[in-house]
């Protein structure tokens, strides 16, 4: 059972987000950055924004998943097989989890 360019990987990195924000929630402080420029933190939010990170991820894993999307982007000009669509749409999700983490991060600087 291959788990790199799976779905089940797709999924792993969703809950790893959903879980993340959710445990999060009860240890940020009140006000969190979420917008940086240069570094620096320049805007700032609710705690409750931390919830947009796992929202963005499920659309991305729900639409993903469906069959024409996944028919669309695999048979355009390039190609994709299944496994590069999979590991295409792992690495997004990759990023979107990385910025999560570096807003729960910079809470807490």
């Amino acid at each position: 059972m291959k788990l790199v360019g799976s779905r089940k990987l797709t999924w792993g990195i969703c809950s790893i987000g959903v879980l993340l924000a959710i445990v999060s929630v009860f240890f940020l402080p009140q006000i969190i950055p979420v917008h940086f420029a240069n570094g620096i933190a320049d805007d700032f939010g609710n705690k409750v924004e931390i919830f947009l990170f796992p929202i963005l991820l499920l659309i991305i894993t729900l639409l993903t998943g469906k069959e024409n999307i996944k028919y669309f982007l695999t048979h355009s000009k390039t190609f994709l097989t299944d496994i590069q669509y999979n590991l295409m749409i792992d690495g997004i999700l990759g990023i979107i989890l990385i910025a999560e983490i570096y807003v729960i991060y910079a809470s807490f600087v």
